[in-house]
């Protein structure tokens, strides 16, 4: 499955409707697919347990970048959001199961799939899976439907209490859904059309993030010091989106400089974390550097000072404060939640 919006673009953008939209989609299953969008519970704390070194299937990535919101979250303050955004989260919502979009814990986006947990009936997704539906093209991000034909999910195997589904209908398929107990795992073939490595099943692909999310194998936090500091240095809110570079910016293989586009020399992870705090919104920029030596705060400053007026990203913020520690430098403001939007 390819997403129309890159998930670095979706980085760019912020994490409201890019995570929303893009934590993946059950195509062929309109219910099913109205629940992937999710969060809560115990929020998104639990997150970086799922994520898996870059090079787990066999691909080249030495970076990777991730999403997460909590709906529950989100609705919990549902008093103080905007009407647009609360109908948004609420529309996430399958009647035909059942299933409250607050009893979603998390919905969290992977390069090569994606993780919803909550409390929802399972034996009801099953058979959502293994019945026929009509499928749209106009299902938004995440889709990449090409008619309005019926497709189907058959059982193919069962793999650490999860039972996996595949398209019943193709040969080597694009993905797989792994059903478990208040767990969703959806896993994408990773062809490896760039390298010399064979391709990763679908099923291996969501068989590989169970292993992760549930035995720590090939976790990322445990062996990469930047991104454990990306996300030790991160607020848990309402979402999170993380980036770790696959090559330090300004470096011979990485991107170049551009400080006002929030490309400062030396950079290696970027986070970014919304925290709604009642009628406040508390907005939270993290930098990790390759070293102490890389950070520079008048770059920092920089950039804020460019993106703090007009139309900017940070425009609407306000109380704007910079601090510096070790190799991380962090920017925070607040805006009034009825204010939030998806654009942030």
């Amino acid at each position: 499955m390819s997403d129309d919006i890159t998930r670095r673009e979706l980085m760019r953008m912020g994490t409201g409707a890019a995570a929303l939209g893009a934590v993946g989609s059950l195509s062929g299953c309109s219910a099913v697919q109205d629940l992937i969008p999710g969060g809560g519970g115990a929020g998104i704390s639990g997150y970086s347990n799922w994520v898996y070194e870059p090079d787990t299937f066999e691909s080249d990535a030495e970076g990777i970048d991730v999403y997460a919101f909590s709906t529950k979250k989100a609705l919990s303050n549902s008093e103080n959001l905007n009407e647009d955004f609360l109908l948004s989260l609420k529309s996430n919502n399958s009647r035909q199961l059942g299933i409250r979009a607050e009893n979603i814990n998390m919905g969290m986006g992977l390069p090569d799939g994606s993780i919803v947990t909550g409390s929802f009936d399972t034996e009801s997704i099953k058979t959502e899976l293994e019945s026929s539906r009509e499928t749209s093209t106009e299902s938004g991000f995440g889709s990449n439907d090409e008619s309005t034909a019926g497709y189907e999910y058959e059982s193919e195997t069962t793999y650490e209490d999860y039972e996996i589904y595949v398209r019943a209908d193709q040969e080597e398929p694009e993905e797989a859904y792994a059903i478990g107990n208040g767990t969703i795992v959806r896993g994408e073939r990773v062809p490896n059309d760039s390298n010399e490595s064979d391709p990763v099943s679908a099923e291996d692909v969501a068989k590989g993030i169970i292993d992760t999310g549930e035995s720590g194998d090939n976790r990322l936090v445990d062996t990469n010091e930047e991104f454990k500091t990306l996300v030790d240095s991160t607020d848990t809110g309402v979402s999170i989106s993380l980036d770790l570079y696959d090559d330090e910016v300004g470096s011979e293989d990485g991107p170049d400089e551009d400080v006002r586009s929030r490309e400062f020399d030396g950079l290696i992870g970027y986070g970014q974390a919304d925290s709604f705090n009642g009628e406040t919104t508390k907005l939270q920029y993290v930098f990790v550097f390759g070293s102490e030596g890389d950070v520079n705060e008048g770059d920092i400053e920089e950039w804020v000072e460019a993106n703090d007026t007009g139309e900017g990203s940070l425009s609407e913020l306000r109380d704007i404060k910079i601090n510096t520690d070790g190799n991380t430098a962090t920017v925070t403001g607040k805006i009034d939640t009825i204010e939030y939007d998806y654009s942030y």
